[in-house]
């Protein structure tokens, strides 16, 4: 029990009444009714707990906790298994598995949005692949070109272009398939390198690979840049090669860091032993 909400309670007993007790570090909101059900929730941040157990971490009514868990429990936010202990419900596991993916989603636009600036592409794309399709996880365009450029689509079917390359180059070796002598060297080549780049959709891309664990690839990074832009030389640079390259790198790790594991993880375990039961 927490040391404070134990003072608090103790003197309440000796002021012969039993009030709502909250931790006195938890932020309180002006509806009573949340601040109660924040409680409750506070106490099974920290593990499986009893209903007793509940009632004494809050200092709440027996009543009003037994009202509020079977609300609760109604509403997807509170499971209870046979020895009645509650743990927090599937519709929360959801909501943390929306909040993880949303900051990720969020820290993976502010890495394409630096590397764009330091660039100076006209976007810069996080793609993964399922089946025969690209789906884009993450864009930064360039914001005064929405006008003019054909926005890429957030699905596409693997081509030709520089970045479906990158995707068959690990498909094809990864997978054991026949393949051409050249395009076998072809891949290897691209395996090796890291990124390939090429002309798709009337302007110039280059295609680097982010690797997940074990050296699979996890996604694809590119950048895209107007064709007339670069009239000079038909490629990029050595400096925007390897400056894509270290961004790469950074993303693979932010992607293998923030994997949906731990509190998911653990959240997930806890409720598929737990079945819902409600309070006697």
């Amino acid at each position: 029990m927490r040391p404070r909400v134990l003072r608090a309670l103790e003197w309440l007993a000796c002021q012969g009444e039993m009030m709502t007790i909250t931790d006195p570090d938890m932020v309180q909101s002006q509806v009573g009714v949340l601040n109660k059900v924040s409680a409750i929730l506070a106490v099974l941040e920290e593990g499986p707990a009893h209903l007793e157990t509940v009632i004494s971490e809050t200092g709440l009514k027996r009543p009003t906790v037994r009202r509020l868990v079977l609300a609760m429990q109604e509403l997807g936010l509170v499971e209870a298994d046979q020895q009645e202990q509650f743990i927090v419900g599937p519709r929360l596991i959801r909501l943390a598995r929306a909040a993880h993916q949303a900051i990720v989603h969020r820290e993976l636009r502010q890495q394409l949005s630096a590397l764009r600036a330091t660039t100076g592409v006209r976007s810069v794309r996080l793609e993964r692949r399922c089946d025969d399709q690209r789906i884009c996880m993450a864009e930064d365009p360039r914001l005064n070109s929405a006008a003019t450029d054909r926005k890429p689509a957030r699905v596409a079917a693997m081509g030709d272009d520089p970045v479906s390359r990158v995707f068959l180059a690990w498909q094809e070796l990864s997978q054991g398939r026949e393949v051409w002598r050249d395009a076998a060297a072809e891949c290897s080549a691209i395996r090796c390198r890291g990124w390939v780049q090429g002309v798709a959709d009337g302007g110039l891309v280059l295609a680097v690979a982010v690797r997940g664990r074990d050296g699979e690839l996890a996604a694809v990074l590119s950048l895209s840049s107007r064709f007339q832009r670069t009239r000079r030389e038909a490629s990029y640079g050595h400096e925007v090669i390897t400056v894509a390259i270290e961004a790469a790198a950074r993303i693979s790790h932010h992607l293998r860091a923030n994997e949906t594991t731990g509190l998911v993880e653990g959240l997930e375990d806890r409720a598929q032993r737990v079945g819902p039961r409600s309070v006697e």
